[in-house]
This record gives structure tokens, sequence and C-alpha cells, in this order.
């Protein structure tokens, strides 16, 4: 039996807000897709500067680590992606673990993940290498980790890979729950999700260079493609772009101009094909309403242009084959927001509700493609 990913979700580089702690204790709760008798962590130092070590690392059923299982000591190298030797702990598709990894001496960590959507994944860190994390379910709530990637575990059938990628509508985990909860009630033990969201991600442009945290949100999608296709995958479900329209107008400092939907046509293009070389299905949704903090009743300066050119934009997406029209489902009825059960409370990004919403309107098009073989 091969190994194959029970649960990915890619670190990301947070060289330009790096985290030091004198010590470290993490716990991150992660939800397998695939089942199997044996299992071995992907621990990551991909953006670090310095080998970072962690003293204990282990994995147990309950939050509180009873009855854990002890992986060992483990030091992972600077620009390493490590598989920790396997060990004898089942997984079950659907039932959650626990992961705790405890670094006694001085640290800093530059690969950085997170979710607000704690039902699939979360996460707790302390500063103190003595202490277990308390989980906090609050969907609110931000929740991060380092240096941990997910864990690998040997099925006995290969399952189908699909990739979740984009901007913040994944990374918050919404969306996310919302597939992942679909997908094992059809497709139980046979799909396996890498989710490689970076919040702040555009479709065509890098993240700016002038402050944070938009230093932080990562080359364009278009330019790191191999996060896509360096695992064979059946179908990649991309939510992206809006970020491209609206971050001009949400950072002036950056000094950048609301692209073009013609720019961004091509982009989505370029994606389409590089995705399609390499045996993958696209399914992209149109853009929702995209609007800054504030009075939603009220066009902000710049925000009636992010409109005018989202509404354009969703009228070329609209006509291609591998996209879903969610954007008037998800939008107020008399206004250019977020309809307030979808809302997060920023009038941009989805709440629980909105996440599952719009996976429940993504999926009868995925449940397809999966079913298409």
């Amino acid at each position: 039996m091969e190994w194959q990913s029970a649960y990915y979700q890619a670190p990301h580089n947070f060289s330009a807000y790096p985290f030091s702690y004198p010590q470290l204790s993490q716990l991150v709760k992660v939800t397998p897709f695939l089942s199997g008798e044996t299992t071995r962590l992907m621990m990551t130092n991909q953006y670090g500067k310095a080998p970072l070590t962690f003293e204990r690392v282990a994995i147990a059923n309950q939050p509180t680590m009873a009855g854990a299982t002890e992986v060992g000591a483990v030091t992972i190298q600077p620009g390493q992606t490590l598989a920790t030797t396997p060990v004898d702990f089942q997984v079950e598709a659907g039932r959650p673990v626990y992961v705790l990894m405890v670094a006694e001496r001085p640290q800093t960590y530059y690969d950085y993940t997170c979710t607000f959507e704690p039902s699939w994944v979360n996460a707790g860190v302390t500063r103190q290498a003595g202490k277990v994390p308390r989980l906090n379910d609050r969907w609110r709530v931000r929740k991060s980790w380092f240096s941990f990637a997910g864990l690998e575990t040997q099925p006995t059938q290969p399952a189908t890979v699909v990739n979740l990628t984009g901007d913040s509508l994944v990374e918050t985990g919404m969306l996310a729950a919302g597939l992942f909860t679909l997908s094992q009630r059809d497709f139980p033990n046979a799909v396996t999700w890498r989710v490689t969201g970076i919040s702040g991600n555009r479709l065509a442009l890098a993240a700016p260079n002038n402050q944070l945290p938009e230093k932080t949100f990562g080359p364009a999608l278009v330019d790191r493609l191999a996060d896509l296709v360096t695992v064979s995958a059946k179908l990649t479900v991309a939510s992206i772009g809006g970020n491209d329209l609206l971050l001009p107008v949400d950072n002036p400092g950056g000094d950048e101009p609301i692209p073009s939907v013609e720019s961004l046509v091509q982009a989505f293009i370029n994606l389409k094909s590089v995705l399609a070389a390499h045996g993958q299905e696209l399914i992209v949704p149109t853009l929702a309403p995209l609007r800054l903090a504030g009075e939603p009743t009220l066009f902000q300066p710049g925000e009636k242009e992010v409109d005018q050119k989202r509404r354009t934009l969703n009228q070329w997406l609209g006509s291609q084959p591998w996209v879903v029209d969610t954007a008037p489902q998800l939008t107020a009825p008399h206004a250019t927001v977020l309809a307030l059960e979808n809302d997060f409370g920023d009038h941009l990004h989805l709440s629980p509700t909105g996440g599952r919403h719009l996976a429940e309107l993504l999926w009868p098009r995925i449940k397809g493609a999966l079913m298409n073989n």
C-alpha cells in the first residue's frame, strides 16, 4: 500500500512577519479524509532560516493527549518538508485526531497556517512547553499553527485528489468545511483534499510590498501552480479573483491600479490551460459582492469601479462551462452586499452559513466531476 495524504493544508511564507517564542506547545486538530492503520506526520520548515527542533511530537484521539502515541523528537532543516517515522496509529475518515508539537528552546517560525472555522481543523498555541493548549471553537477567532502540513496514511485503495485553492474564502475554512462535509457524505474514504488557499491571495498579481499584512498575501495563483500540479489531482476548485479588484482600493499605499477585466480574463484562461495540460478540471465560482468594511448601502471611493468590473468579469465567467454562477444566491436581495446570513460581518468574508451555502452551490458540479471517470 502506498502512502497518501489523509489531510493536507499548505503552510504559507511568513518571512515578512515571523513568530518567535521562547518555548512552544501547539495542539492541532485535523480530521482525516482517509482511513489507515499507520500514520506519519508532515512537518515543514520550508521558509525558515535555521533548523527547527521539536523535542516532543505525539498524536492522540483526544485533545487532552490521553493515551498519546509518541512520534519522538523531530528536527527539520531549512527548506525541508519532512515525513516523520511512521507509527502504529489508526486513523479513520471523518474522526478527528490531535497532534501535539513541543519546542523547549527559543525558535522563530516562518511556516504559518490558520483557520477560523473549527469543525474539521483547529489549533491552539501556548508559550509554555509543559502545557497542552486548549482549542477554541468560536468561529470568529483565528486559529494559527506552525510547521505542520497534515498527515499521511496507507489506505487500502488509492483516493482521488482534489485541490482547494484561492484566497481567504478558502483559508478561513468556511468554504472548506462545507465541501469536506459533503465529500465525506458522498465519497467517504475515497476523496482527499489538498488545501492551498492564502488569505489576500490574488489571481494575477503578487502580494503588495508596502505594509503588513499585505506582504503575507503570497505569489499570484498563476505563479504558484506547482502547489496544484506537483501531486496528480482530478480537479481544482479555486475561489480567486476578488482581491485583484478590491485590494488596490483597500490598500491605496500599494499604488496599484484596479486591473482591467481583460487582464483577469486572460489570467483565468491561463489557469484553466495549465491545469488542463496536467489532466485536471477546474471549477470556479463567480465573484460575490466585494465591499470594504463600513456602511454597506453607501459606496466608498473606488467601490463602484470595483463592482462594475466584478459584474463584467462575472458575465464572462458565467459563459464558461467550468464556472458556477454562485454570486446571485449569496447576495442580499436589495443591495450590492453579501446577504446577512452569509456575511462574516465585514461585508467581504463568508460566515460558516455562507461557506456551507457556497459549498452546496458548487457541490453538484464537483460531484459530477468526481463521478465522471
